[in-house]
């Protein structure tokens, strides 16, 4: 792929890419602070801490990594996920990420009410709950009184598709789906995206971001195809040892360090 390819990618970008989103994230506090405000309708919300590309390592479990993390100047925590594919913005994933977060902002032998508010933002490029509002906010409550309990948990969908731009969150999620600065309707998202697209520092900066991004899935490809190899080749080699028959498969499964369950899946293609 050469610059021009590159560049014309580059150029296609809009805020609900994922790609993009991330740059124009980054190290960029007062965005954070003005789209979570907008999201929110909390206009006095102050945003101290802001990170995009977060990990947070389990051990032992999935490891999450967070598209934009920020934290407020009353401790609460926001995480804002990009999600384009409907499958990308299940609630089981929102649930994960809530969980995430309070694993990792409870120190050892903290007292549970130490746990601040966690909000998960996922904006999605469709109206997936199809009930054409802006925001449709989830939290935990009594199903037979409507009672709140209050546990500090918060789980918001934004509706990539409102476009009611009357309102300050329709305006900006209109600026989430334009490709062009000059479309834009607020005036922090048309002046970071003039920056990356319309400024020979900023386009040479998503280009060579975008040239990374290429190599990574050239070189995951490139390793998804070695294990894959590997794997076949440690499942003839299985194969090979049944047959032989010197060996059971119990002695085969303590050899490569599979359970005698996939030696027996692999003795059944035989």
């Amino acid at each position: 792929m050469d610059r021009n390819e590159i560049k014309s990618i580059v150029m296609g970008y809009r805020p609900i890419d994922d790609n993009f989103m991330r740059i124009i994230f980054q190290n960029n506090l007062k965005l954070a602070e003005y789209v979570i405000q907008i999201f929110l309708s909390n206009k006095d919300l102050k945003i101290i801490e802001e990170e995009t590309q977060r990990d947070i390592n389990l051990v032992g479990s999935r490891a999450v990594c967070l598209d934009v993390y920020a934290k407020d100047s009353n401790g609460k925590i926001y995480n804002i996920e990009i999600q384009r594919s409907n499958s990308g913005a299940n609630p089981h994933r929102a649930r994960y990420h809530s969980s995430a977060l309070d694993i990792d902002n409870l120190k050892k032998m903290e007292s549970y009410e130490k746990l601040p508010d966690v909000y998960i933002i996922f904006v999605t490029e469709k109206d997936i709950f199809k009930g054409n509002e802006p925001v449709y906010w989830f939290e935990r409550m009594n199903t037979k009184t409507g009672e709140h309990l209050n546990d500090g948990t918060h789980i918001v969908y934004i509706n990539g598709e409102y476009n009611d731009v009357s309102t300050d969150i329709g305006k900006l999620l209109h600026d989430f789906r334009c490709v062009n600065a000059n479309e834009m309707l607020c005036e922090p998202m048309a002046e970071i995206t003039k920056t990356y697209k319309e400024t020979a520092k900023g386009v040479d900066f998503m280009c060579e971001a975008v040239e990374r991004l290429v190599q990574r899935e050239k070189t995951k490809s490139l390793q998804m195809g070695m294990q894959q190899g590997m794997q076949k080749g440690i499942a003839e080699t299985i194969k090979s040892l049944i047959k032989d028959g010197t060996l059971s498969k119990e002695k085969i499964s303590q050899i490569v360090g599979l359970p005698i369950e996939k030696i027996n899946e692999i003795a059944s293609e035989i």
